[in-house]
């Protein structure tokens, strides 16, 4: 261990004030009551997480420009996804429906956005010369006679560096065989997202297409992928942008399918890059890539993804 610790209290009294996660709650708007958790320091990158959203990760931040896609949301109350969906850097989709689903089912996109998260864990911590930082959570998607699916949640960072890693424990606490249907919904938006930048995927076939200006009415794409991993086992999806580049890591022994959702519309302008363990209900690809992996009783899987933003070429 070298003096990077001590040289840093030496300078900065109170180290968890600074640098350590925040907690506060919304007021006014879209959002209003909502428990946030602020990331700061991560480079040059700052992240919200959304206690009240399965813990997912909110507004974005990106060299002092909001990055995530921000909708033209109603409220986090209303009666539809698309009234209610906040946007943010990562929506969960599942945990038992992924697309357009019955009302049964949970709807568009499942309950997962609906589910409140146990809040665990939230703090700042030293691991020799980094300094780290996490919050853990708790969420259940379940009901009498039905499914019972908990996901223990951790999402990590370190003061400095621009990425942020989401590690989620699925575990069926049900007594009967069930499909996870589970998809991670990463959305970017303006500045990033904007004609002339380019997504790619490493997939089989190898996938990449130029992004459009928004225009009127313009329908959504969707494009339902199969992950080609590396030798370490994780697939990429990449943003390039004038500047900027965003990448998404993701292990694929737990998240085979990868959905590219591009949004030209004017208005409702951006990008999914969205692993999963199935593409969405009404994605252009085999039903086999859409009904999930099963499940068994007390079985439980790991997944683990990681966004990281850098600058594109490196300074």
């Amino acid at each position: 261990m070298t003096d990077v610790r001590r040289e840093t209290e030496a300078r900065l009294g109170a180290v968890e004030r600074s640098w350590g996660p925040r907690s506060l709650r919304a007021e006014g708007g879209a959002g209003d009551g909502r428990r946030q958790i602020d990331l700061r320091g991560l480079g040059e990158l700052a992240v919200t997480v959304e206690p009240d959203q399965f813990l997912d990760l909110g507004e974005t931040f990106w060299r002092g420009e909001a990055v995530s896609f921000t909708p033209p949301s109603t409220g986090a109350r209303a009666e539809s996804w698309g009234r209610r969906w906040l946007g943010g850097l990562l929506t969960t989709c599942g945990l038992t429906a992924v697309g357009r689903a019955e009302p049964a089912e949970g709807g568009m996109h499942g309950r997962a956005h609906l589910v409140p998260a146990l809040v665990t864990r939230s703090e700042g911590r030293w691991n020799g010369d980094a300094y780290e930082l996490e919050v853990t959570g708790l969420m259940r998607e379940g009901a009498i006679f039905e499914q019972n699916l908990v996901v223990t949640r951790s999402i990590t960072a370190r003061h400095g560096e621009s990425r942020v890693r989401v590690s989620d424990v699925v575990r069926n606490d049900g007594f009967a065989e069930v499909p996870l249907k589970l998809l991670y919904h990463i959305n970017l938006g303006w500045p990033l997202v904007d004609e002339g930048s380019r997504v790619s995927a490493t997939t089989a076939p190898a996938w990449e297409a130029e992004l459009t200006a928004p225009v009127p009415l313009e329908p959504e794409k969707v494009d339902a992928l199969v992950a080609d991993a590396g030798d370490d086992g994780y697939a990429t999806a990449t943003l390039d942008a004038p500047g900027t580049r965003v990448t998404v890591r993701y292990r694929t022994a737990e998240l085979p399918f990868l959905t590219v959702w591009r949004s030209a519309a004017s208005g409702s302008y951006a990008l999914g890059i969205e692993p999963g363990t199935c593409w969405p209900s009404h994605a252009d690809g085999p039903g086999s890539g859409k009904t999930g992996r099963m499940l068994a009783p007390g079985e439980e899987i790991t997944t683990d993804l990681e966004i990281v933003f850098e600058a594109h070429p490196p300074a």
